[in-house]
């Protein structure tokens, strides 16, 4: 359908219009849309102004192309949507018959036993182990000192700790 369509639009007559530079000539002048060869696909117009003067010039006709590939995914899926084939919608592949169930095997092989798997050796008691002296236990938190609340510090607290943590990374590296 598409390549009919293209050699038509491109050896006999264009959908649209054959010669679009017409309208920007004066008037009584004419135009002639002939198929061009070089490039394939693209047509060539000869211009005739009221004075005889003669112009040509070739254009592609995009328009033309679109319609056509348009009109072409068209049918195509229509064709494909009427088709008995894989695309086919759902519906008529559900109405098709179901295949047939295989026939059973005639020959019948029993399945391998297993193998029994080994024995495995008791394990080897452990050796008791020394009862651990209990841990002792912390000392308790110092309480903030007066006029702070729980777990506040001030400027110059946070500032030694991060002084502190930057003197142990120095002797770290």
């Amino acid at each position: 359908m598409l390549l009919v369509g293209v050699l038509a639009v491109w050896l006999v007559k264009p959908i649209g219009n054959p010669c679009p530079d017409l309208a920007r000539l004066p008037l009584g002048a004419t135009a002639k849309s002939s198929p061009s060869f070089s490039p394939p696909l693209t047509r060539t117009c000869t211009y005739t102004a009221a004075a005889g003067v003669q112009v040509r010039a070739s254009y592609v006709p995009w328009l033309d192309w679109i319609v056509l590939v348009l009109l072409a995914a068209v049918v195509g899926g229509g064709a494909r949507m009427l088709a008995p084939g894989e695309g086919a919608p759902r519906a008529a592949r559900a109405e098709r018959a179901p295949k047939p169930e295989r026939a059973p095997r005639e020959e019948w092989r029993p399945k391998p036993e297993p193998t029994p798997k080994p024995e495995r050796a008791p394990r080897a008691e452990r050796a008791p182990q020394p009862e651990r002296a209990p841990k002792p236990e912390r000392a308790p938190r110092a309480k903030p000192p007066a006029g702070r609340e729980a777990g506040e510090r001030d400027d110059a607290d946070r500032e030694r700790a991060r002084r502190e943590r930057a003197e142990r990374a120095r002797r770290g590296s």
